[in-house]
């Protein structure tokens, strides 16, 4: 291979082993990097300098100076399967717990064994299974974040749940690992059920009374219906969903034609998700007032 076939490979980089197997001398690398054709991202791992040092590049950076056997965990895994958007503004690698690794400015080296069947070589990099990386990561990035990424990773279909439980197991009593037990049970459905818990207490919470949970209605032409909250008298109905994977395409389409008999049927819908409860608790008591006001009206 050609150096600047390596470096199109390589989004622009080069560690310095490589160079010298392509041929080039200690001095030759030195003399690119004195003239600014190559710049020193990290030790003895190099750009050149008509590349940008992209965020996928940034990742590919710490891989090549942590070397073959580092494994981009966490965050900067999840970034690598292109499971987030947000960038990891510090890239974490696994290294066996014997390695001298000394990090550079933006790299955080855990010693971790990490087993030759958790990761996998992805364009170039060493990276820990897909799940495994979204587990972590969403435990970085807190509840509500870390469940939107798992959830579109779910939605997508890059890994089940099961895998996502198997990650918890290897978790153990790592940092993390709480949330991480908390963020699973929401994916294996608890999400909605949770919601349903939450409504019930913002609604006592806020003082709203009148609702039945969980009231069978029946429907013209349609059948029988199950409201999550419904306040009866005024016809005003609260539909609560957990995350998005619980939906998939049939259950979407149900849902709206289920939604349609209801509003068809005299009913106000209110809708909302898991999500929302969490960010913006007060919204609920908010919606449900106003649409009993409205109602009355």
């Amino acid at each position: 291979m050609k150096l600047l076939q390596l470096l199109r490979r390589q989004d622009g980089l080069v560690r310095h082993d490589q160079a010298r197997r392509l041929g080039l001398s200690p001095a030759a690398i030195d003399r690119r990097v004195d003239s600014g054709e190559w710049l020193v991202v990290h030790p003895r791992v190099y750009l050149a300098a008509t590349h940008d040092l992209t965020p996928r590049a940034r990742l590919r950076a710490a891989a090549l100076w942590g070397g073959e056997g580092a494994t981009l965990i966490g965050h900067a895994g999840a970034a690598w399967w292109d499971l987030t958007d947000r960038r990891p503004a510090t890239i974490t690698i696994a290294v066996g717990p014997t390695a001298g690794h000394r990090a550079p400015p933006g790299v955080r080296v855990v010693r971790r064994t990490v087993s030759p069947l958790d990761r996998e070589l992805v364009d170039g990099v060493w990276v820990v299974r897909q799940s495994f990386a979204a587990l972590e990561a969403a435990t970085t990035l807190g509840l509500v974040e870390g469940a939107r990424l798992l959830d579109r990773a779910l939605q997508r279909r890059r890994f089940g749940v099961s895998a996502l439980r198997e990650a918890l197991r290897e978790t153990g009593q790592r940092h993390g690992a709480v949330l991480a037990r908390r963020l699973v049970e929401l994916a294996d459905g608890g999400a909605r059920s949770e919601a349903e818990r939450d409504a019930v207490r913002l609604l006592d919470r806020a003082r709203i009374t009148g609702w039945t949970a969980n009231l069978p209605v029946d429907l013209p032409g349609f059948g029988r219906v199950v409201i999550d909250l419904a306040f009866p008298v005024q016809r005003v109905a609260v539909e609560i969903d957990g995350w998005a994977f619980h939906r998939d395409v049939d259950r979407f389409r149900r849902d709206g034609l289920r939604q349609n008999e209801v509003v068809i049927g005299g009913w106000r819908v209110i809708r909302v998700t898991w999500y929302e409860l969490q960010e913006n608790p007060h919204y609920l008591a908010d919606v449900v007032r106003r649409a009993l006001a409205a109602s009355a009206a």
